[in-house]
C-alpha cells in the first residue's frame, strides 16, 4: 500500500496526536512478552518512520524508558489522561519514530513486513508471511 498524504495516530482520548507524511519505512509484528503486556494483547504493531516524516506531534505526554532483553532502553511516550502509548523511540533504531499500529486506527494499514519474537506468539496467532527476526 503506498500513501502519499498525511497518517494521524492518536490515543484513545485524542489529546496526544502524531501526524506523520507517507508510508512507514517498515512494519514489526512483536511478540515479546513486554510487547504483549505492554499493549494488552497478544502482540504489538510497530510502525518505523523516519523522523523527518514526523510533521506534526501534539499533545501531552509521558515517557518510560523500559529496557529491552539485551539491556537497550524503548523510551515510550503515552498519554498522562488515558495511559495509550502513541510514539516510542528505540534506542537500536536512532534517527526513527515508532508508532503503535493501533493508534491509526485505519483497518487498511499497511501489513507487517518483519515479524519479532516468532518463538512467544501465541499458539492461536497466525502469523503473516514476513521475514521473521531473531531475538534483538
Amino acid at each position: 500500500m503506498t500513501h502519499e498524504g498525511t497518517r494521524t495516530a492518536t490515543c484513545s482520548c485524542g489529546q496526544f496526536k502524531v501526524t506523520l507524511q507517507g508510508d512507514p519505512a517498515f512494519v514489526n509484528m512483536c511478540n515479546c512478552y513486554d510487547c504483549q503486556v505492554r499493549s494488552g494483547s497478544a502482540f504489538q504493531l510497530a510502525a518505523f518512520f523516519r523522523e523527518e516524516q514526523l510533521v506534526r506531534d501534539d499533545g501531552d505526554r509521558t515517557t518510560y524508558a523500559r529496557p529491552t532483553d539485551t539491556g537497550r532502553l524503548i523510551n515510550l511516550q503515552f498519554c498522562p489522561t488515558c495511559g495509550v502509548s502513541v510514539v516510542f523511540r528505540p534506542e537500536m533504531r536512532p534517527g526513527m519514530v515508532g508508532v503503535h499500529g493501533g493508534c491509526f486506527a485505519d483497518r487498511t494499514f499497511t501489513v507487517p513486513t518483519r515479524i519479532l519474537y516468532a518463538d512467544r506468539a501465541h499458539p492461536w496467532v497466525s502469523l503473516p508471511e514476513a521475514e521473521i527476526i531473531p531475538h534483538v
